[in-house]
């Protein structure tokens, strides 16, 4: 079971199209910090950031609100991503404490208010 987290330069945990790092957690433990593919693209932002987690081998993301759209959720549901839903503007220490500690709760959903429209497309 690997976790994936996004967080900006400061150390806090952000939606996936607003942080530079993807960092995924490993079951022991164990960070690795990937670049977010998210800063690279104007479109399809969210989507590209939760396909490289799910390569890497992800199972849960840490989700503060506004992480997904409604088509990157959809897809994160489908692919059976669990999430962990978190307040905004959380560091990351907090959140890994609580991974440690046992005090956090992962879920199959999200609150509907958290979860953004899809940007339309446009050609």
């Amino acid at each position: 079971m690997a976790i994936a987290v996004v967080v900006n330069d400061e150390g806090i945990v952000t939606p996936i199209v607003e942080g530079t790092i993807l960092r995924i957690i490993q079951q022991d433990h164990s960070v690795e910090d990937l670049r977010n593919p998210a800063l690279d693209l104007t479109e399809g932002r969210r989507g590209a950031t939760l396909r490289k987690a799910i390569e890497l081998g992800v199972t849960t993301f840490v989700a503060p609100p506004e992480t997904f759209c409604e088509l990157s959720y959809k897809k994160a549901q489908e692919e059976q991503i669990s999430f962990i839903n978190i307040p905004a503007k959380q560091t990351f220490s907090q959140v890994a404490e609580q991974l440690k500690s046992g005090t956090i709760q992962q879920t199959n959903e999200l609150p509907a208010d958290e979860v953004v429209a899809s940007a339309p497309v446009t050609k």
